[in-house]
């Protein structure tokens, strides 16, 4: 059991590290540095020297994925994905372009979003283990038959007449 747990927090870091990745590239496919800086200057009659300086002050005047001009190490560490994302990792999430801190950000709308998540949660998982011990009990009578033969065979005709 032990080994099983390590195994799938193992396979956990990849698939993390991918989303962080993606989410990452989706990010700046649709925001570019110029166009972040463009909205924190204020839309209208910035100048590109101000946006230069906004980028090299935020760190955004760096390669995004890989840094050619770099040595070793430097060229995945000299990049704007692994200064912004490698911290997260270890749950330092720093700053936000405008200052706020986002991990008490993250704590101040956690509590609301658990209070509405949670109940859902419990409720939902009393219902499925009610109905897993209640097919247990009736097991070989017309109800589980019903459930074999109709349960999933039902839900996929009536979706279709949907």
């Amino acid at each position: 059991m032990i080994a099983y747990l390590i195994r799938r927090i193992l396979y956990a870091i990849p698939i993390l590290i991918g989303v962080n990745l993606l989410t990452f590239s989706l990010f700046f496919v649709v925001n570019t540095a110029d166009d972040m800086a463009r909205m924190q200057l204020g839309m209208k009659r910035v100048t590109p020297e101000a946006i230069e300086k906004w980028k090299q002050q935020h760190g955004y005047d760096k390669p995004l994925l890989f840094n050619a001009h770099a040595e070793g190490v430097r060229k995945i560490n000299d990049t704007i994905f692994f200064q912004k994302s490698a911290r997260m990792f270890a749950f330092d999430f720093g700053s936000s372009n405008d200052g706020r801190n986002v991990a008490r950000e993250i704590q101040t709308r956690m509590l609301p979003s658990l209070a509405i998540a949670l109940p859902t949660f419990l409720i939902g998982l009393l219902i499925y283990i009610t109905f897993a011990l209640l097919m247990t009990l009736f097991r070989a009578t017309a109800l589980d038959t019903w459930r074999v033969n109709c349960g999933i065979g039902c839900l996929s005709r009536a979706m279709r007449a949907v």
